[in-house]
């Protein structure tokens, strides 16, 4: 089973996020080699986070938490194994940042290692694929 720590910030905003969607729906945290460009000195083989609604499929590992499931599809769940997602504000960035202290640190061409974030601001990672 994929171990993944969600920060109290980061759980009660998907919460908010999650009144009024069907009871079957869950989020889906995916992990994408390759993800350069999302603002963490990513290279072609970067790991890029994002986070989506979605239905589960029978081969997903699922991640029950209090209110919600995370779902994780099997391509996914080495890099996502570990990671820890939260929800930051400030002046710099603002919305949910996924990272994974598990991976090994980015070389200097960024071509190990992973980040994610979800929010405004693109230069801190903000638009990686939460949508």
């Amino acid at each position: 089973m994929v171990h993944i720590e969600i920060r109290p910030a980061a759980s009660e905003q998907v919460k908010a996020l999650m009144r009024g969607q069907q009871p079957e729906i869950g989020v889906r945290v995916y992990a994408q080699p390759g993800g350069g460009g999302c603002g963490c000195g990513g290279g072609a083989s970067a790991i890029k986070f994002g986070m989506a609604f979605a239905k589960p499929r029978a081969d997903d590992d699922i991640v029950r938490t209090e209110g919600f499931s995370i779902l994780v599809d099997p391509t996914s769940t080495q890099f996502v194994d570990g990671a820890v997602i939260d929800y930051v504000e400030s002046l710099s960035e603002s919305g949910f940042k996924i990272t994974n202290p598990t991976l090994p640190e980015p070389d200097e061409g960024g071509k190990s290692g992973g980040c994610g974030s979800c929010g405004e601001s693109s230069a801190s990672g903000g638009g990686c694929g939460c949508g």
